[in-house]
Order: structure tokens, then C-alpha cells, then sequence
């Protein structure tokens, strides 16, 4: 496998266990603690770009990372069927390489080489792998996954899902189908030569890249400068309604554009956390994802330069919010908010669907419960307040002097 930086190799990958934290197998295990990159050992798990990488290769100043667990669950290509099935074309490689990298400021760009990846025929069907590509961010091939550690090889739990599978880069059976690690009857956490529809949406995505730290210094916080900061609301001016954007440390839909002003909802989960720290009559104005939302998220995810074009969003409640009738609470004033169901019902099916499910801010049946997304749908009855959902935060960010 030969790469620019390193060739992940067998001999070079020894040891190791997720977009958010922790990772199990029947079940939770503390997170590994991370270590400096310059102290770091091929099984170590290193922070760049204020994510968990597994050291899978290293030599010198030169490392390829891989991420601990699943940054996002996404169709390896959206077209599905009929496919022009290759990595080269494919849809999963477009976003990281584009929306994906523009999620790391300059500095750390700097620090990520350019990657020739050779994608070899399948081994055993002899699907074409097509071109060799170069990539900033890329998917690992069979022959890499094959060649990691069996800790490494498995995702744990993300969201809550014990048989979460994730792609490779390599074609599957025929063009319509991409390889994957996931589980089969007889093992788990094993990679199928077979694949599965380059168009399922639920397929993870783990990122891998290559650093080449050299004498730079490694970015410990997202410095943004002025240059980076416009250039980010310039996308989102030239954006439409349903296209993704990257802004602060994520990747966003763009759910609404109107008067100079964007509301974006993030792509996929960016945490996973209880709507209340109890179990209690509570509403949105007073549970405490509310409050890790805007002042935690908000304060360690932004740069002052972008917390200055997200403005305040004056949120409240309709009719529909409450469907049982349920106390919605006071209008509140947010940085950062969940959806209601009534905004949950202004983008599509598909946008709604980020493979777990996630928190509304409305009411469920009983005070102490809350409104989530399930699927493509709300569930109007809710969950527990103190139980743990996936969290995709919104925003709304002034864009107007971009136009």
C-alpha cells in the first residue's frame, strides 16, 4: 500500500478502541486517554483538529491517524444503483475531501499531507477499484483494515449501536457496492469483501488521514484567522436551502435562508447526552442540554471571529409543539438550539435521517419527557428526559454583507 507519507502495513500496525467519546463492545469502556503526538506509539490515541485519532502508523514526524469512531453516517454514494463504483467518483470522498477538511483551520491543513492512494481490483470478485487518487482525507482499503489491530478494527458503540459498520475505500462484490468492517453471522468486526449498496445511508464514515509534523507546531485550538472566518460565510452566502456547509468545527445543512440570515442544522450527531440531568418535570428553558448547548458547545467549538456572525435566535413554541397538551415552557433566547417538531417538519425526509436518534426541544407526553427524532419521524410521545439521544445542534449565522 504504498502512500506518500507511510505505507500502512502489517509489520507497522500493532496495536489497540470513538465523532464523540467512549467505545465498547457489550459495554461502555472508559475512553482511552490521549496522549501528546510526539509521545505517541503506533495504538495511541492522539487529538487533532479536536478529534480522537488512533495512531495506526508511524515514522519519525510522519503519522497516519485513523479516527477513533465514526465522524458521521452517510451513503458511500448518494446515486445508490447504477453507481459509477469507484472511490475515485464516489460521493462519501467528495465530502471529506471538501466539506470534511474545510472543518480544520489553515494551520492544521498545513499539517496533513496529500495522500496517493492506490485502490487496487477487488481480490476475490475483481470489481474494479478504478484510478489511484490523492487525497487529504481518505477512507482506508481492505488490505489496510485487514492489516489493524482487532481493537482498532472495531467501532463500539456509536449512539448506542453495538453492530455498527463502517466503509472502506475498496469496491464490492460489483460496482454497486462498497467494502466494509461490521459484523457477519460467525465474528464480529471483520471486514466483508461482499459489501453492501453504495447507497445505503448507514454505513459510518472513519476518516484517515496522514500529518506530516516536520518542525511545525501542532495546532492546540481552532485559530481561525480573519481570511478562513470570511471565507466560511462566503459558502454559506452562495449555498441553497438542503446543500451542507462546513462552519466552526462541523459540518451543517442549510435549512433555511432568509434576509441575510442561515439557520443551519448540524449533519450528524455531535454528542451523545441526556435531554435533563434527571428525571424531572422539566422544559427547554431549564434542562441542562440547554445549558451545555450554550455555554460548553458554543464556547469551545466556535472562534470569537464566528460566534460574532451567530446571532441570537429568539425561540418559541407553537400549537403543534405540544401535542399532549404538555407546558412548552418560556420563549428562549439561545446561540445554540434543538429544533422543535414544527422545525424538524421544514426540511426533508432525508435531512432528518442521520442514521440515531436525536432530541427535539419540544415536549413529550408527560413533563418529564421529551420529543425526539426517530428515523424520518418524530416520536411525539418522547423518552425520559434523563435518557441519551444523539445531539445535532442549529444555529443561525448573519451571512448578509456576503451578498
Amino acid at each position: 500500500m504504498k502512500k506518500t507519507i507511510l505505507t500502512v502495513s502489517a509489520a507497522a500496525v500493532l496495536a489497540i478502541a470513538l465523532l464523540i467519546s467512549g467505545c465498547s463492545s457489550s459495554s461502555r469502556e472508559i475512553a482511552k486517554e490521549a496522549v501528546g503526538l510526539s509521545d505517541a506509539s503506533v495504538g495511541d490515541i492522539v487529538v487533532f483538529g479536536d478529534i480522537r485519532w488512533y495512531v495506526i502508523a508511524r515514522s519519525g514526524t510522519d503519522y497516519t491517524l485513523l479516527c477513533e469512531k465514526p465522524v458521521i453516517k452517510m451513503a458511500y454514494d448518494e446515486a445508490g444503483f447504477n453507481t459509477k463504483g469507484t472511490w475515485e467518483e464516489s460521493g462519501v470522498r467528495a465530502w471529506l475531501n471538501e466539506k470534511f477538511y474545510n472543518t480544520f483551520t489553515d494551520e492544521e491543513k498545513a499539517l496533513i499531507a496529500k495522500t496517493h492512494n492506490i485502490n487496487p481490483d477487488n481480490s476475490e470478485y475483481g470489481t474494479p477499484g478504478g484510478s489511484d487518487t490523492d487525497d487529504h482525507i481518505f477512507l482506508l482499503s481492505v488490505d489496510e483494515a485487514n492489516a489493524l489491530d482487532k481493537d482498532v478494527l472495531k467501532c463500539g458503540y456509536w449512539q448506542d449501536m453495538d453492530n455498527q459498520w463502517w466503509w472502506l475505500r475498496s469496491p464490492g462484490v460489483n460496482k454497486d457496492y462498497a467494502t466494509y468492517v461490521g459484523n457477519n453471522i460467525d465474528k464480529k468486526n471483520v471486514v466483508d469483501p461482499i459489501g453492501d449498496i453504495a447507497g445505503n445511508e448507514f454505513g459510518a464514515v472513519r476518516p484517515a488521514l496522514n500529518l506530516h509534523v516536520k518542525d511545525n507546531i501542532v495546532p492546540t485550538s481552532a485559530n481561525r484567522t480573519g481570511a478562513e472566518e470570511d471565507a466560511e460565510l462566503a459558502a454559506i452566502s452562495d449555498s441553497q436551502v438542503g446543500d451542507v456547509v462546513a462552519f466552526g468545527r462541523y459540518t451543517w445543512y442549510v435549512a433555511d435562508k432568509t434576509d441575510g440570515i442561515c439557520t443551519l442544522l448540524c449533519q450528524g450527531p455531535v454528542a451523545e447526552k441526556a435531554y435533563n440531568d434527571t428525571k424531572t418535570d422539566i422544559t427547554w428553558e431549564n434542562c441542562s442540554l440547554r445549558r451545555w448547548l450554550n455555554e460548553d458547545f458554543y464556547n469551545s467549538k466556535f472562534t470569537d471571529g464566528e460566534k460574532a456572525s451567530i446571532i441570537t435566535s429568539h425561540n418559541i413554541f407553537t400549537d403543534a409543539d405540544s401535542t399532549y397538551e404538555t407546558d412548552c415552557g418560556n420563549d428562549t433566547d439561545d446561540k445554540v438550539y434543538l429544533f422543535s417538531y414544527t422545525e424538524s417538519n421544514t426540511v426533508s425526509d432525508y435531512i432528518r435521517d442521520c442514521g440515531v436518534n436525536w432530541w427535539l426541544r419540544s415536549p413529550g407526553k408527560t413533563q418529564h419527557d421529551a420529543v425526539y427524532i426517530l428515523g424520518r419521524a418524530a416520536n411525539l410521545m418522547g423518552n425520559d428526559v434523563d435518557f441519551t439521544f444523539g445531539v445535532r445542534p442549529s444555529i443561525r449565522v448573519r451571512y448578509s454583507d456576503r451578498e
